[in-house]
């Protein structure tokens, strides 16, 4: 009669073969859909991503702090602009390369494009516009000056702004907000990073589109609650809340205007990945905290 330890050693390998064999399904289905999906959101998960992503959110968050540390909110709009431009560049080059990935001089131009429209954040709200309308500049002079691309003008501009303003724009207005408010600079980055948190940890290991943002909003809800209680300035009880519905229904969105702005879904581009939360609601909250005289 065989020992009962001696069936569950043999039976070991059985389930880790099981499982070894879930885990490629899943993988195979998360490929699939990657590649067959237009705006597809894609959960890389090669390299050290979740080092990265605390990375990025103990700087971002530190640049937003700093306002705090000096007594003044334009030290904040600084900071994050600071942080989060050059991102904004990185983002522009590989949106770029994406499109053009034998023009060089394409992907630094976009660079160039997106990163002066995130860096203009640091003068504030109106650093939002000025932003935008020097990376048109910018675009329109590369379509102006460079011959010989396959694309008409009309749709070599379209492709180039894709590349570099919303990501520009997005990095601005996270930046501008510190002039508006620290409390609500700092706000949107907690809200926007417990849900990128909470995507990426289950949507990277779900065979499924659905998984990943549920428990991102999940993330989103319980730092929200604690935001809440705190009422960082300039919220109160019932505009903090009001804010974070916004982020949750912005922020899966924006992945999803992220794909958009990309040939394809699944194209390589981590650093528009790594802002692409921000996308939508980081100028909506500026613009509602200006409208709302915040």
């Amino acid at each position: 009669m065989s020992h009962p330890r001696a069936m569950a050693a043999g039976a070991s390998p059985d389930r880790r073969a099981k499982r070894h064999s879930k885990t490629r399904q899943r993988a195979q289905a998360r490929e699939a859909r990657w590649q067959s999906h237009r705006f597809a959101v894609p959960y890389p998960t090669d390299g050290p991503k979740i080092t990265f992503g605390i990375l990025w959110f103990l700087l971002v968050l530190g640049g937003a702090l700093l306002g705090t540390y000096f007594s003044d909110p334009a030290v904040s709009a600084v900071g994050v602009a600071g942080v989060a431009a050059p991102i904004a560049g990185l983002a522009g080059l590989q949106t770029g390369n994406a499109w053009f990935p034998n023009l060089s001089a394409t992907r630094a131009w976009t660079a160039t494009a997106a990163y002066v429209t995130g860096i203009a954040g640091f003068i504030g709200p109106w650093g939002v516009p000025i932003g935008a309308v020097l990376g048109l500049v910018i675009v329109a002079l590369y379509v102006l000056l460079f011959r010989g691309h396959r694309r008409p003008p009309s749709q070599l501009f379209d492709v180039l702004v894709r590349s570099a303003l919303p990501i520009g724009i997005a990095v601005a207005s996270m930046a501008a907000l510190g002039q508006v408010g620290i409390g609500a600079q700092v706000s949107l980055i907690l809200l926007v990073s417990a849900y990128e948190a909470g995507d990426f940890l289950v949507g990277s290991g779900s065979a499924n589109a659905f998984e990943g943002p549920l428990a991102g909003l999940v993330a989103l809800g319980a730092m929200a609650f604690l935001l809440f209680l705190i009422q960082p300035a300039p919220f109160d009880t019932s505009t903090i809340l009001t804010f974070a519905v916004l982020a949750a229904i912005c922020c899966p969105l924006g992945q999803v205007v992220a794909s958009g702005l990309l040939p394809r879904g699944n194209a390589w581009a981590p650093a528009l990945r790594r802002l692409d939360s921000y996308l939508l609601v980081a100028p909506v909250w500026l613009l509602l905290l200006l409208q709302m005289g915040m």
